[in-house]
């Protein structure tokens, strides 16, 4: 199967058809990818092929995965460049194709599925690995014939038990594959009391992406929206205001979409991988499948803000950073509640778009019994600094110098340092400590 390149007319893109253990198996893939030497001295690279890859499961490639777009949201160029004198995105999918290339030739990758970028297009292709042919083939009278029905039932099933064999598999090809130092640092990364106390074997780990329709839908109604609001059983339509019924259709339609950003789903499926390597099962979730109940006994890692997971509301009381909205010029950007010497009231970003800030929380649930990471940052560069904050060690580090054994909870404010898109560099600007228990919404 090639996901990506069979066409029908309901389906453009032919991706309905991918199991959603199929589309974490991609996402597992890509996160190796990224993290592999190949890739990870072009942040350029990384970020066309987590662009391509979303877009191709959320089955939105044809409509969106065109130059223009890319060149947009993926190489920051202005709305109104020229695709014919700035060949920009022609050149990074070259590029992406030759890292690709160079990955899939060494010789511990084995990836399955293979994520290939095909000449002449934007979108990439999911290779899957074909069942190992049968030792001996059983004479022809034998073997009876199955119907199609059954020949896809038969495939599904093969399918599903590769894809529950994969948890374990993943984690020992990571072990194979990585350099000789990787192990080691695994070693030491299991003791990590902060990872280990998240992900926790003996208690579920939800990873949250960000919900972006619900960014989109409070764009459309032009106000911040709250957990009841999204929590309401006609959520969307229950926000439509008596004078705009015309807008009912769009916003049903955005109700019904599950999309999240490029950065979240990367990050979510890093920490996914991560999460393995202490013997716990996390599991990737959208907001909106999510019950309050589960904010009582489980660990969360939240992957944004109240803007793109409601959720953060509830521990918003308890947090000294909070992203807020300028209602002037309608921009992002980290409100200080309590200022400290030397500190500023707010955290803008600056127009060159140099210097991003992110916000690390770590909080108890709402009973104690369990803890919740929310990264979050003005933008997708300073959430991408935030998680890589949290995974080399420097979230660990920081709750190790700021509470007694490192078990307590704090908010760390850091300054992220941007080129060409790409965060270069990330320093810490203020820590404050969050109490075990405090006042929740």
């Amino acid at each position: 199967m090639q996901a990506g390149t069979s066409t029908n007319a309901a389906n453009p893109s032919g991706l309905q058809a991918i199991p959603e253990a199929r589309k974490n198996a991609v996402q597992a893939e890509l996160a190796r990818i990224v993290e592999s030497p190949a890739f990870r001295g072009s942040r350029r690279s990384c970020r066309f092929l987590e662009y391509s890859v979303q877009h191709v499961l959320n089955g939105c490639a044809h409509e969106e995965l065109k130059e223009r777009n890319i060149g947009i949201e993926v190489l920051q160029r202005s709305p109104g460049y020229d695709t014919g004198e700035d060949a920009s995105v022609r050149v990074a999918a070259n590029e992406v194709r030759k890292r690709l290339a160079q990955y899939y030739q060494g010789a511990e990758a084995h990836g399955d599925p293979v994520i290939a970028l095909p000449p002449g297009s934007y979108a990439v292709t999911f290779q899957w690995a074909t069942p190992p042919a049968e030792p001996m083939e059983a004479p022809p009278a034998l073997r009876p014939e199955l119907s199609p029905k059954m020949r896809r039932t038969a495939v599904v099933a093969v399918a599903l038990l590769v894809l529950l064999a994969g948890g374990v598999g993943v984690v020992l090809w990571r072990g194979r594959a990585q350099p000789a130092g990787h192990s080691a640092a695994t070693a030491r990364s299991t003791k990590d009391a902060l990872w280990a106390r998240i992900f926790n074997p003996g208690q579920k780990t939800s990873i949250v992406v960000s919900d972006a329709a619900f960014r989109e839908i409070q764009h459309v109604v032009g106000r911040d929206l709250s957990l009841a609001d999204y929590l309401a059983p006609d959520y969307p339509n229950s926000l439509i205001a008596g004078g705009k019924p015309e807008l009912r259709p769009l916003l049903e339609f955005l109700g019904r979409q599950q999309n999240t950003s490029v950065g979240s789903a990367t990050l979510g499926a890093k920490l996914l991988v991560f999460g393995k390597g202490f013997g716990a099962d996390p599991v990737i979730r959208y907001p909106h499948h999510i019950n309050v109940r589960e904010f009582n006994t489980d660990n969360f890692i939240l992957l944004g803000s109240r803007l793109s997971i409601p959720w953060v509301e509830m521990f918003e009381p308890s947090l000294n950073f909070v992203l807020t909205t300028d209602s002037t010029t309608h921009r992002f950007y980290l409100r200080n509640r309590s200022p400290r010497a030397g500190e500023s009231v707010e955290y803008r970003e600056p127009e060159s778009h140099e210097v991003t800030y992110a916000d690390i929380a770590l909080v108890p649930n709402l009973t104690g019994t369990g803890t919740v990471l929310i990264l979050d940052g003005i933008d997708m560069v300073a959430a991408e600094a935030a998680g890589q904050f949290a995974l080399d060690g420097s979230l660990s580090a920081n709750l190790a110098g700021s509470t007694p054994g490192g078990s307590g909870y704090l908010e760390i404010l850091i300054r992220v340092r941007a080129v060409g898109g790409t965060a270069a560099q990330s320093e810490v600007v203020a820590v404050r400590p969050i109490g075990s228990r405090f006042k929740v919404r």
